[in-house]
C-alpha cells in the first residue's frame, strides 16, 4: 500500500513535468479544460488517489495527498486545483455511501474514475456553504432541484455533481442536504462567461442546475456535518497543497534565473533566502494541518472549534504567503519572470495565485476567526 502511494507520487511529479507543463499555457491562454491531463490523470488511477485500496482506489491519506497537489500544481495549477477539488467530493462520497444502491454508485465512481463536481454556491447566498435557498422537491418515488449557482468549477466537463439544496421546501436555509446527481439526467445552463485573471482552465462559470433524481442519491449525514468533518478542512488542505506547489515551483524557478546570471550581477538577492524561508513555514503548517485532517476524516479526532480555526488559519496564511513568494520571485527573476513565456516566467504562476484569497473569501475567514478564536480551546 505504501509502494502504491509512493508511486502515485511520483506519477504526479513526472505528470506535471510531462503532459501538464506541455499544456499548461494553452490551457491558460484558452480558458479551457485540460483534457489532456485529466486523460492522463485517469490512465494512472490517480482520480481515485482518496479512494481506499479496497474500494479500488489508491489509500492515499491526506498528507500523500496534499503532497500530490503540490506535485500536480508545478506543472499546471488548474489541472491541479481541478484534481484536489475531485477528491474532496469523493472523500464525501466515501463518508456518506451507507445502503446497497449509494454504495454501488460510489464503486462506479472509483471503477470508472468519474470526475465529480460541487455546486454549493448560490445566488443571493454566494459561497456560504452553510446556507442553501434551493430546495429538494419530491413527487412520489422521484425528487427534484433546481439551484442557480454562482460558480461551478468543471461543472460541465464533470460526470456527476455534488449539489447541496435545503431538505425540502419547508425547511430553514441551514436544514441542509447534499445530493449526488449525474449529469446525463441534468440541465446544465452556463449564465456567465469565464475569462478570468487566473486559474482560467478550472472553468468555473456560474450554471442553472435542474436535477431529477432518486431518493437514496440524497446522502443520509446532514450536510452541516459533511462540511464539518470533510469538506471544509479537506479543501483548505488540498488547496493549500495547490498554492505551496505554484509557490514552490515560482521560488525555483527565480533561483534557475539567478544561477543563469552568474557571478557577473553581483551578490543573490535577499528574496531568494525570503522565499525559503516563507515555503519552509509554510510546509510546516501545511503538514500539520494534514495530519490533523487526517485524524478527523478517519475519526480518531473531533472536528472541534480549535481544529476549524487551525485549518481555517492555515488556508489564510497560504492563500496570502504563496502570493508574496511569487511576487519575490518576479523581482529576481524582472522581465523574465513578467513575461508569459520562457523558462523564467512567473507571470501564470503569480495569476494562478492571486485566486486564491477569493476562494472562500478571506475576509470572511478572518471574521469567522475572530468568533472562533473566543472560544477555541487548547488542544
Amino acid at each position: 500500500m505504501t509502494g502504491d502511494r509512493e508511486s502515485a507520487a511520483g506519477a504526479c511529479r513526472e505528470l506535471a513535468k510531462g503532459v501538464l507543463a506541455e499544456h499548461a499555457a494553452e490551457v491558460d491562454r484558452d480558458a479551457r479544460f485540460p483534457k489532456e491531463a485529466l486523460r492522463a490523470l485517469r490512465a494512472h488511477g490517480l482520480l481515485a488517489a482518496a479512494a481506499p485500496v479496497e474500494r479500488g482506489g489508491l489509500g492515499a491519506d491526506v498528507p500523500a495527498l496534499a503532497g500530490m497537489a503540490a506535485a500536480l500544481a508545478r506543472g499546471c495549477g488548474a489541472t491541479a486545483m481541478i484534481w484536489a477539488m475531485h477528491q474532496v467530493q469523493l472523500a464525501c462520497l466515501l463518508a456518506c455511501d451507507e445502503g446497497a444502491e449509494l454504495r454501488e454508485a460510489v464503486t462506479r465512481v472509483v471503477r470508472d474514475q468519474l470526475l465529480i463536481a460541487s455546486a454549493t454556491s448560490e445566488a443571493g447566498i454566494g459561497g456560504a456553504l452553510r446556507t442553501s435557498a434551493c430546495a429538494v422537491e419530491r413527487d412520489g418515488a422521484s425528487a427534484r432541484l433546481d439551484k442557480r449557482a454562482t460558480t461551478v468549477s468543471y461543472g460541465v466537463e464533470a460526470d456527476a455533481l455534488l449539489v447541496s439544496a435545503r431538505r425540502g421546501p419547508g425547511s430553514p436555509p441551514a436544514d441542509q442536504v447534499a445530493v449526488l446527481v449525474d449529469s446525463a439526467r441534468t440541465q446544465l445552463e452556463v449564465l456567465g462567461g469565464w475569462n478570468p485573471l487566473g486559474m482560467r482552465g478550472t472553468c468555473s462559470p456560474a450554471l442553472r442546475v435542474r436535477a431529477e433524481f432518486e431518493d437514496w442519491r440524497i446522502l443520509p449525514v446532514p450536510f452541516g456535518d459533511l462540511v464539518a468533518r470533510v469538506m471544509t478542512p479537506l479543501s483548505h488542505v488540498l488547496w493549500s497543497g495547490v498554492w505551496y506547489g505554484l509557490a514552490a515551483e515560482a521560488a525555483d524557478r527565480a533561483v534557475c534565473h539567478a544561477r543563469a546570471r552568474g557571478d557577473g550581477a553581483g551578490p543573490p538577492s535577499g528574496s531568494l533566502a525570503e522565499m525559503r524561508w516563507r515555503l519552509a513555514g509554510l510546509e510546516a503548517q501545511l503538514d500539520a494541518a494534514a495530519r490533523e485532517t487526517q485524524d478527523v476524516l478517519t475519526g480518531a479526532a473531533e472536528p472541534t472549534v480549535a481544529f476549524t480555526l487551525r485549518v481555517n488559519s492555515l488556508k489564510l496564511a497560504m492563500s496570502q504567503v504563496a502570493v508574496d513568494v511569487a511576487l519575490a520571485a518576479m523581482r529576481v527573476c524582472g522581465m523574465a519572470g513578467y513575461s508569459e513565456e520562457g523558462p523564467h516566467s512567473v507571470a501564470r504562476l503569480l495569476r494562478d495565485l492571486l485566486s486564491a484569497p477569493l476562494m472562500i473569501n478571506n475576509e470572511r475567514l478572518v471574521a469567522i476567526g475572530a468568533q472562533l478564536a473566543l472560544v477555541a480551546r487548547e488542544r
